[in-house]
């Protein structure tokens, strides 16, 4: 199985072009970014644009958003790893700044990287866990 994706470069840092791949190499990337401890990348299973699934992690933490359509984004709810009222900083795209996000949203990297993970096996997203429409 192939996927279209595009992540930030464990050597430079910069958002990666997009690229198609088997999914070994992408879960290898990402593997390398893990052991660096932050990264961001959006992933779809070539031949379908949607879903595109993109995880943001840093350190303990991460964020996975879920491009359904165009127009209609989700982001995972959390899983109690912060309280609903705190912030954890995260990257996004090929932005300097590190976006904040509430507890609401932020779940631990381990599971952010499981659920990617699932979807890449042909997980269906609804079953990945509860998406909050944005």
């Amino acid at each position: 199985m192939e996927v279209d994706w595009r992540a930030t470069d464990p050597e430079s840092g910069r958002l990666s072009p997009e690229r198609r791949s088997s999914v070994d190499e992408y879960l290898a990337w990402i593997e390398a970014l893990r052991a660096l401890g932050e990264g961001y990348s959006e992933v779809n299973l070539s031949g379908s644009t949607y879903p595109r699934l993109a995880l943001s992690f840093r350190g303990g933490y991460g964020v996975v958003e879920q491009f359904a359509t165009a127009e209609a984004m989700f982001l995972l709810a959390g899983d109690g790893v912060i309280a609903d009222n705190e912030t954890v900083p995260v990257p996004m795209l090929d932005d300097p700044d590190l976006a904040e996000f509430t507890g609401a949203f932020v779940v631990s990297a381990d599971h952010a990287w499981a659920v990617v993970r699932e979807f890449l096996r042909g997980g269906s997203v609804e079953d990945l866990g509860d998406w909050q429409q944005l």
